[in-house]
């Protein structure tokens, strides 16, 4: 299994599984964020980050490793009341949102899994498959 990835450590990785499965718990049918291991592929999303904005990311993300679960349950209803809050605290809390449930929804629904998760992803659960029409270019 791997422990850590070319932009975050083991326990910065820990720290995304947690927030991930804040966000997404898993049911019967789907798995959760950390059981499908996406959080190896972070490094797809990471490379494209501002430097500033990737260390701060991995700061946070240590810090949420320290954190119990259900405080994170916590945070992300906060961040999810958030849209309905004016004000320099509304902002920060929309783009907090914005920012953490981009990536672990962008993770978590790109079909990509950790290589030590043997089930199946949730795009394959969904039956949702991306491609390409390009019957007409062969003629």
């Amino acid at each position: 299994m791997k422990t850590s990835t070319r932009h975050l450590t083991a326990n910065q990785l820990r720290g995304l599984d947690k927030i991930g499965d804040a966000f997404i718990p898993g049911d019967q049918d789907l798995p959760s964020f950390s059981a499908c291991s996406c959080a190896r592929q972070a490094d797809r999303v990471l490379a494209y980050l501002p430097d500033t904005d990737r260390r701060d990311l991995k700061m946070l993300l240590a810090l949420f490793r320290l954190l119990p679960g259900s405080f994170l349950v916590l945070l992300v209803r906060l961040l999810e009341r958030g849209q309905n809050i004016a004000g320099p605290l509304g902002a920060l809390l929309r783009l907090a949102r914005l920012g953490l449930k981009g990536l672990v929804m962008s993770l978590y629904y790109s079909g990509q899994t950790g290589e030590d998760y043997t089930g199946p992803s949730s795009l394959e659960v969904l039956g949702y498959e991306v491609s390409v029409y390009l019957d007409d270019l062969r003629s």
